[in-house]
Order: structure tokens, then C-alpha cells, then sequence
């Protein structure tokens, strides 16, 4: 742009082109008054006079009369003193020191603002000059050649604020003239691409763009003046060679002598859009259901695996609430708890018995994740649902030997330890506690002498009863084998808080017993505790020391618990 500017100063200056100031120089006024008139005359467009070494006027042209009629109000004449007629002390004092510079033989420009209340300011270019006399060596007076360069002034000031506010902009901005070179760019450009401001303004389109040709530039420049605007993308390569995305929106500028460009860095766009389209091919290849809700539970996205475990379509499903699927299998306090767990620890895991549009109930494997956003406001929800109905009643009773206690109907070891697994893992992603308990009855063995085997297996159903009762839905209770039992507890949130857990099951579980011949009967147990990650170990090895720990609450008295240190 700086460029445009001197072009612009030197277009503006040629309006004096036509008077040879060495003639002016030369000037014997007493007896070349001829040439000087000639001169003055020449130039209706510039301000010209002359005066004596008193600053007497000796000559003026036209529009230097009109000029001092107007600002000062008087009508000037030959022999008259030119500072006498300038009203203000300052301007006159200013004026003198200018013309006495000349009459010291000075060559001088010089540039000034001028005006009064009835006629705006304007800026003046002023070449000062003296009148020698025919030795050449002898002033005998000066000339003033003024230039209204208001104009230009203007014209610089608006291409100093569009040059302030192009460096404001963000986006890279380009000047390309006809040659492919690059003639202006703003600092965005200079930063994105490493170079300062002069490196740029050296270089051709092609130093910056390795794909572009001058054939496809010539295309672009055909297109944007039928188009006016061209956008496209190519690759750009910074000054320490690193090649980068672009997206570039072309504009015809001076009737398509430039093309400015505005560029913008499409690196993290292009990597966010392959992670978009991962996600995407994620959602939509996924075997298990995906669903996603906004914070009012309001179903806003699934996937076809949803539809094909439910049986509803993606548009009957869309805007529904996320509970229409309730088989009626669960009481509200089932779902109140869920929604107290999801939105205090932002994720829930669990199973929940649901209906399909056939009116088949299925069970579902259900994980749901809080999803945040930049501030930490919790977003939408995203559920992830597999479908563990079997359909077949030998593979459930085969899942169950598998997987669950015959007697009591508890999570057996196998079980077990696949969930601690799975508690592991979310517990390191999402920094929270939790708790392993592995539980022994104390003095179990006597009831099964003196009451017999049935009695004893009624007291192990009544005992898995009564621990469920004080754990929560996503917290599991297994029966290891015998009279052994373990828990795992999900998000404690303190020791006390696993503490008070603890202590309301030993309580529960002391209490009588009534055996099916009426005899009552007292048990109790001893509970060793191992606390993850705090205890940074294997699930296996987690789940023995929560042994350990228990075999020293028997040692130190039983009916108590122990943590594992």
C-alpha cells in the first residue's frame, strides 16, 4: 500500500512539472519581468508570487490574489508588504522566517496547514526560492510556488487508518499485481507466515503457494471479475519450509489490475473435521446403541443400533424423552437415584429393564456419560446401552451358573472381579475412590451344625439381603463362596463415607435371624477393606488385601472392619 502511496505523491507532483525552477532561479526580475509574468501565468492551478528582499510583493498570479482576498480580506497589489497584510502575529512571524531563509540563498520545500473559521484547513507543499541578481551572486528577492495537497493529505490518512485496520484484522490479507507479486500484506499475514513485512513484499505468489501455477492464478483472476468473489483452498509453506492448509477468498480490486486475498489457516479446522467424521463413523458403526439427549432428557440423536434393539425408527425416537422405553420393571426411586448419581458423579453405570415397540421387556447393559462444555456446564447427555437379553432361557440359566451365586442370586467371583475391573478403569479416568470389602460371617459354622444345612443356606439368602439393602444400585455384593461375601462400592467420596456404609451393614447383619423352626439366631461378621487408586494395585491383588485385611479384624475381636494399609 506504501507503494500506491509514492506513486500517487509523484503523480500529484508532476502538476508542476511545467515550470523550470532553474529558470525561476536564474531570474533577473528588473529585466526578465517578461519570463517571470510567463511563469506566473503558466500554472492557474498553483499559488505563486513573488517578493523583494523588504517582502514586498513583485509579482502574483491569479489564484494567489483570491487566495489572500478570501483569508485575509484584503486586495493585494504590486508593492505591497506582504507580511504587513497577514492579520495574526504567530502566522506572520512564520512567514518571515520562511522568506528570510530564502533570501539567504536557501532551496527549500516545505509543508504547512493553512486556513481560518470560514475556510476549512487545508495542507500546502511550499517551494521556496530565491531571485538572484545577474551576478548571480545578489538576492534581490524570492518566489513561493504553493500545491494544495489536501487531497493527497487525505488520501494518506485513509490509507493510514485502512492500513491500521487491516493489521487489526485476524485473517491474513494479500495485494497480488498482474505479475504475481506481492505488493502489500497485513501483520496476520506476516505472522501466520513467518516473514516480516519486507521478506513478503520481495516475493512472487509462487515463493508462498508451491501447488499454485501462473495458469491457475490467470484462471482465478478470469473468474473473479465474471464472479466477483473466488474461494477455494490450497497449501501454503511458511519461511522454515513447513507446508499448512489454507482457505483463501479471492476479490478483484482496481478492475482486476490486484487480486486481494483473504486467507485463513485451516489446519485445526481440516484435523477437527477428521475427528468429526471419525466420531461419525464411530456413532454410526457402533454395534452397541448410542443415544444422545439434551439436559432435559430429551432424545436428540441415536444411532442404528438403537433402532434395531428398540424396534422404533430414528424419527419416532427423535424428541421423545429418553425414558419412553420404561417396562414399568423399576419404581421412581430407581430413577431418582440414577439421575441423583448421573448429574452428582457425571456418569452412571448400570442394567435397566426396558420395553420394545414390539412390547417385548429386555434388559440393557446402560452407561451414561455427562457431556461438558467450555465452561463446564454440563451440555447433553450420551448414553451407551448393549443389549444383554439372551432371548433363551438355557443361555440365561448358562450366564447365571456362569456368572452368578445359585443360592443367593449374587454376582459370584468371576463376576466380581470383572466389575472391579471395569471400577478400575473409571475410576482412573474420572479420579474417583473406590472401596473393595470382602466379608466373612463370624461363627457361621455352628448354625449349620446345630440347625442343618438348609437353615444355614436361608441365613445366607436373608444375609445378601440385608447387605443390599444398604448399598446403591451401581455398587455390587458377590458372594465369594460359603459364608464369604465381597462389596464394591463406586464413588466414595471419603473414608467416613465408606465407613458409615460399612457400619450400617455389620449392624444390620447382627441383628436375630429367625430360622424356619422359630429359634432365633445372631450372627456377625468381620469386613477388611482396600481403598483404590490409594491402594495402586491389580484388582486381583486389591481384592486380596480387602482378604487380609478382613482376617485382622478377626484377629483383633471380629464384628468390626479394618482398612488394608
Amino acid at each position: 500500500m506504501k507503494n500506491i502511496l509514492e506513486e500517487y505523491n509523484m503523480q500529484k507532483d508532476k502538476c508542476i512539472s511545467k515550470i523550470n525552477l532553474d529558470e525561476i532561479h536564474s531570474i533577473n526580475y528588473k529585466t526578465n519581468t517578461d519570463l517571470l509574468k510567463a511563469i506566473l501565468e503558466s500554472s492557474p492551478n498553483i499559488i505563486v508570487f513573488a517578493l523583494d528582499t523588504e517582502y514586498n510583493y513583485l509579482a502574483f498570479n491569479y489564484e494567489h490574489k483570491n487566495v489572500m482576498q478570501f483569508i485575509w480580506g484584503k486586495e493585494i497589489e504590486l508593492g505591497m508588504n506582504m507580511i504587513e497584510i497577514i492579520a495574526r502575529e504567530d502566522d506572520r512571524q512564520k512567514a518571515k522566517d520562511f522568506f528570510d531563509r530564502a533570501i539567504r540563498g536557501e532551496y527549500f520545500i516545505n509543508e504547512t496547514e493553512y486556513g481560518n473559521e470560514a475556510l476549512s484547513r487545508k495542507f500546502w507543499r511550499t517551494y521556496y526560492s530565491p531571485i538572484y541578481e545577474d551576478n548571480k551572486k545578489d538576492v534581490i528577492g524570492l518566489t513561493c510556488f504553493n500545491l494544495d495537497i489536501s487531497e493527497q493529505k487525505y488520501n494518506e490518512r485513509q490509507l493510514s487508518l485502512a492500513d491500521l485496520a487491516l493489521n487489526i484484522i485476524t485473517d491474513a490479507i494479500y495485494l497480488i499485481n498482474e505479475k504475481y507479486k506481492i505488493i502489500y500484506v497485513n501483520q496476520a499475514a506476516c505472522d501466520m507466515l513467518g516473514y516480516s513485512k519486507s521478506e513478503l513484499l520481495s516475493k512472487m505468489i509462487f515463493d508462498i503457494d508451491p501447488l499454485v501455477t501462473p495458469d491457475e492464478i490467470n484462471i482465478t483472476k478470469q473468474t473473479t471479475l465474471t464472479n466477483k468473489v473466488v474461494q477455494f483452498e490450497t497449501k501454503h509453506k511458511r519461511q522454515d519450509g513447513s507446508i499448512f492448509d489454507v482457505e483463501i477468498i479471492t476479490y478483484p480490486y482496481m478492475d482486476g489490475e490486484f487480486c486481494l486475498s483473504v486467507v485463513k489457516d485451516s489446519t485445526e479446522r481440516k484435523k477437527n473435521e477428521e475427528k468429526l467424521k471419525l466420531l461419525a463413523s464411530v456413532f454410526t458403526s457402533a454395534k452397541e446403541g448410542i443415544v444422545i439427549t439434551n439436559t432435559k432428557g430429551i432424545i436428540v440423536d441415536v444411532n442404528e443400533a438403537y433402532t434395531l434393539i428398540t424396534g422404533y425408527s430414528k424419527d419416532e425416537i427423535v424428541g421423545q424423552n429418553a425414558g419412553f422405553l420404561k417396562s414399568d420393571k423399576h419404581d421412581k426411586s430407581f430413577y431418582k437415584n440414577m439421575w441423583n448419581e448421573l448429574i452428582q458423579n457425571k456418569y452412571w453405570i448400570g442394567e435397566i429393564w426396558n420395553r420394545r415397540k414390539n412390547g417385548e421387556i429386555f434388559v440393557e447393559r446402560l452407561t451414561i456419560s455427562a457431556i461438558s462444555d467450555s465452561n463446564s456446564n454440563i451440555s447433553s447427555y450420551v448414553g451407551l446401552l448393549t443389549d444383554i437379553t439372551t432371548g433363551k432361557d438355557y443361555e440365561s440359566t448358562l450366564e447365571r451358573m456362569a456368572f452368578y451365586d445359585s443360592l443367593t442370586g449374587l454376582p459370584n467371583r468371576l463376576l466380581f472381579a470383572e466389575r472391579i475391573n471395569q471400577a478400575m478403569m473409571f475410576s482412573k479416568r474420572l479420579k474417583t475412590i473406590i472401596a473393595v470389602c470382602y466379608l466373612d460371617l463370624d461363627a457361621f459354622k455352628p448354625v449349620n451344625d446345630c440347625f442343618g444345612h438348609s437353615a444355614g443356606d436361608k441365613l445366607l439368602i436373608e444375609i445378601a439381603r440385608r447387605m443390599q439393602n444398604h448399598v446403591r444400585e451401581s455398587d455390587t455384593v458377590a458372594r465369594i463362596g460359603g459364608d464369604e461375601f465381597a462389596i464394591l462400592l463406586l464413588n466414595i467420596n471419603s473414608i467416613e463415607e465408606c465407613e458409615k456404609i460399612i457400619s450400617k451393614m455389620l449392624v444390620s447383619i447382627n441383628e436375630t435371624y429367625i430360622l424356619p423352626n422359630n429359634k432365633g439366631v445372631n450372627v456377625t461378621a468381620s469386613i477388611g477393606v482396600a481403598l483404590y487408586p490409594q491402594d495402586n494395585v491389580a484388582s486381583d491383588i486389591l481384592l486380596r488385601h480387602a482378604d487380609q485385611a478382613m482376617y485382622l479384624a478377626k484377629e483383633s475381636g471380629k464384628n468390626k472392619y479394618i482398612f488394608h494399609t
